[in-house]
């Protein structure tokens, strides 16, 4: 949609008679879709037409919540007074809009996966369009910048399994060229927030195969030649490389497998 925030075009008559109100003041935003549909944002109230006309009281909003999934295109839920309102087009400017109007911040609705792949991107970009103050590459960080961007390119077309193994793995390396490059960004923190939690899912998965072993310990050196005693000491690198063979010998992703150690656990 075409968009205005000022030197609004005669068009703007017929859509306020259409699908706004005679007390209109102060349009802070209009989108145009044509005549007849588009949004109209005031300092008080938000005027819509896409399927139907609807009208927000810019009071009345509850949540701004933006839906992403990789491979999908992103939606935007507005919820006031309980009533969920969906949008699909010009979700930068409408939020931008909105949360400058209220006291609404974003709430992003994503899986953990969709967190990394999406502020990854975001950060990744904004440093090779050199939108972050004083920032200059060395040549290893500037390859490294370009093979992150292609590892983020080619998630698109990956299968689930494969993608989350991706992320896992870029997540702490786009964070330490941030720590490198002394960066910050609202982006940086929901990574930095993303790669703990990843951490942590490690690291009840190593507990939980730990424990499986613990009590299986015949079942599973029969199955798989490993003494369970042999694991108490070993380190969370030396334990992820044994999953990975465990995986690759079995044919399993890493999921499956803490799947697996969750069902074996339940019965002890």
């Amino acid at each position: 949609m075409k968009k205005y925030t000022k030197d609004f075009p005669a068009t703007i008559g017929q859509a306020i008679y259409t699908y706004g109100d005679a007390n209109i003041r102060d349009i802070v935003l209009y989108l145009e879709k044509d005549g007849e549909h588009g949004i109209i944002i005031t300092k008080d109230t938000m005027y819509c037409n896409m399927l139907r006309a609807v009208q927000i009281t810019l009071s009345q909003i509850e949540h701004i919540k933006l839906k992403q999934e990789r491979g999908k295109d992103d939606q935007l839920i507005i919820i006031a007074e309980g009533v969920h309102h969906l949008f699909n087009e010009d979700i930068p400017e409408i939020i931008e809009t909105l949360t400058s109007l209220t006291d609404k911040e974003v709430e992003y609705d994503r899986n953990l996966f969709d967190t990394i792949y999406f502020n990854a991107k975001t950060i990744l970009e904004d440093i090779r369009d050199d939108l972050y103050e004083d920032t200059v590459l060395n040549d290893t960080q500037n390859k490294q910048l370009k093979e992150y961007l292609d590892i983020i390119n080619n998630a698109k077309t990956l299968d689930e399994t494969n993608y989350r193994l991706e992320m896992e793995l870029l997540v702490d390396r786009v964070m330490q060229l941030v720590e490198e490059l002394e960066l910050d960004s609202e982006e940086i923190d929901q990574l930095e927030d993303a790669s703990k939690k990843m951490h942590e899912q490690e690291n009840q998965m190593f507990d939980q195969v730990k424990d499986m072993y613990a009590n299986n310990k015949d079942t599973i050196k029969s199955m798989t030649g490993i003494d369970v005693d042999d694991l108490q000491n070993k380190s969370p690198e030396e334990l992820n490389g044994m999953l990975d063979d465990l995986c690759d010998r079995f044919n399993i992703s890493k999921d499956q497998l803490a799947s697996l150690a969750a069902k074996f656990g339940n019965r002890h």
